[in-house]
C-alpha cells in the first residue's frame, strides 16, 4: 500500500514538472516573440529616424512651424523667336524639276537627283557624298534662311554617320564655284555631324580669307529621334550676328560670327563619305527660302540710341497692336532686360490722312500701347518708359503714294 502511494506520488510530482516545463516554454516563447517585436519596432523607429535625418541633411530648409521644406525643382523657358523676312530673294522646292533628274538651278561635282518622298510632301533633292551649289542669290547683310532636311541612316548600323555642312559664301567673280582649287575669302558655315543618339554642331566664318570664328560645339541631344523625319533649319542674320535654330531649338546666337562686308551670295552643301552603301543612306533637302531679314534693333537701339520701324502694325484707326512682324517690340524689350537702367521714349507717328488733331491723339495712344505691350507681355518696369505721340507731324516720305504714308506711320525707341 506503501509502495502504491509512493508511486503515485512520483507520478503526480512528474505530471507537475512536465507541465511546469510545457508552461515555462510558453513563457519563454512569448517572452521571445515580445523581444522580436519590440526589436523590430525599434529598427524601424531607427531606420526612419536616420531617413529623416538624411532627408534633413539633403534639404535643410524648414518653415516657421519647423517642418522640413522642400526647394521646387529648377527650370526655366524661352521662346521660338525666329522672324522669317517678308521680301523672298529666292525660295526653291523643285516643284518645277523632274523626277530623277538633278536640278537645272544647281550645280554639282557629284550625284544627286530629284525624288519623292512617302514621308514627305513635294519634291526633295537627294544628295550623295560630295559638293552641292545652290543658284546664285545675295543675301545682303540681313537675311533670313530656311530649309527642310531629312537624315536617314540606319540606326543599328555600326559606321561613322556622314556628317553634312552648310556653307554661305562670296562666290566673286568664279561664276559656279565647283573647282577645288577655290579659296574662300568671306564665308558663314555650319555643320551638323551625327553620333550615336546625338549631334555635334559647330560655326566656322572667315573674313578677308582669315579665320573669324570657330565656336564650341552643341550638342543637340535624341538627335536619333530626328533619323528619317524633317528637320527645319531656320537661320538669322543681322550684320555680324548669326542665329541657328534646328526645329525650333535655338543652337547659336553669336553677335560677332558672320564677316562684315561678306558679300554672301551663294550656298554650299557638303556630304561627307562614310562606310555604309548609298541604298543604307538617304540625305534629302528642299523647301529652301531665302528672304531680306531686318536689322539687329536690340542691337542698333544701345548703339545708336535710336530705333525707328514700320514694322509695328495697328488696325486701321486705331491703337491695337494687330501684329508685330519684325519682332521689334520683343527685341527692344530684351535690351532693356540686358541693360536694367536702359530707359526709352516711345514716339508714334500717323500718316496725314484725317484730321491733324486726330492723328496726334491718334499717334500717342498707339504709343502708349506699344509701351502696354513691353510692361504687360515683357514685364519691363513702366517707370522706366515714357511715350508721347507727334501725329502726322514729321514725316520721312512723301504722303502722296501709299509706300510714303506706310513710312510715316511708324514708332521711334529713343534711348533717354
Amino acid at each position: 500500500m506503501k509502495r502504491l502511494i509512493f508511486i503515485s506520488a512520483l507520478l503526480l510530482a512528474g505530471n507537475n514538472l512536465m507541465a511546469q516545463g510545457f508552461l515555462n516554454r510558453l513563457k519563454q516563447k512569448a517572452e521571445d516573440m515580445a523581444s522580436k517585436t519590440v526589436d523590430k519596432a525599434l529598427a524601424g523607429k531607427g531606420k526612419k529616424n536616420t531617413e529623416a535625418g538624411a532627408a534633413a541633411n539633403s534639404n535643410p530648409a524648414t518653415t516657421e512651424n519647423g517642418t522640413v521644406a522642400s526647394n521646387p525643382a529648377l527650370s526655366s523657358t524661352t521662346a521660338y523667336d525666329f522672324v522669317p523676312g517678308t521680301r523672298v530673294l529666292l525660295a526653291d522646292n523643285f516643284s518645277q524639276d523632274a523626277a530623277g533628274q538633278f536640278p537645272l538651278k544647281w550645280y554639282t561635282r557629284s550625284k544627286g537627283e530629284i525624288v519623292t518622298l512617302n514621308t514627305a510632301k513635294g519634291n526633295w533633292l537627294r544628295l550623295y557624298p560630295g559638293t552641292f551649289v545652290s543658284p546664285v542669290v545675295n543675301i545682303g547683310e540681313n537675311a533670313t534662311i530656311e530649309f527642310d532636311l531629312i537624315m536617314n541612316w540606319p540606326l543599328a548600323g555600326g559606321y561613322m554617320v556622314p556628317a553634312i555642312n552648310f556653307a554661305f559664301y562670296d562666290r566673286g567673280n568664279k561664276g559656279e564655284i565647283l573647282s577645288y582649287d577655290y579659296r574662300l575669302k568671306n564665308c558663314l558655315k555650319f555643320g551638323i555631324a551625327p553620333y550615336r543618339s546625338e549631334a555635334a554642331v559647330q560655326l566656322t566664318s572667315y573674313e578677308n580669307a582669315a579665320k573669324k570664328l570657330e565656336s564650341d560645339k552643341y550638342r543637340v541631344a535624341n538627335f536619333d529621334r530626328k533619323v528619317g523625319n524633317v528637320t527645319h533649319v531656320a537661320i538669322s542674320i543681322q550684320k555680324e550676328r548669326v542665329r541657328i535654330w534646328l526645329d525650333k531649338e535655338k543652337v547659336f546666337d553669336l553677335p560677332q560670327a558672320a564677316p562684315l562686308n561678306g558679300n554672301l551670295n551663294q550656298l554650299k552643301i557638303d556630304m561627307s563619305t562614310s562606310n555604309y552603301t548609298n541604298e543604307q543612306l538617304g540625305y534629302y533637302v528642299s523647301n529652301f527660302r531665302f528672304a531680306e531679314g531686318s536689322s539687329d534693333k536690340r542691337s542698333k537701339l544701345l548703339t545708336t540710341g535710336r530705333l525707328e520701324t514700320s514694322g509695328i502694325l495697328f488696325a486701321t484707326n486705331s491703337a491695337e497692336v494687330k501684329s508685330d512682324n519684325e519682332g521689334t517690340i520683343k527685341e527692344v524689350a530684351a535690351a532693356m532686360a540686358e541693360n536694367p537702367d536702359l530707359r526709352i521714349r516711345i514716339i508714334g507717328h500717323t500718316d496725314a490722312v484725317g484730321k491733324q488733331e486726330a492723328n496726334q491723339i491718334l499717334s500717342a495712344k498707339r504709343a502708349e500701347s506699344v509701351r502696354s505691350a513691353l510692361v504687360r507681355t515683357y514685364k519691363i518696369n513702366a517707370d522706366r518708359i515714357e511715350t508721347e505721340g507727334k501725329g502726322s507731324g514729321s514725316p520721312v516720305a512723301d504722303d502722296n503714294s501709299e509706300a510714303g504714308k506706310t513710312r510715316n506711320r511708324r514708332v521711334e525707341f529713343i534711348k533717354i
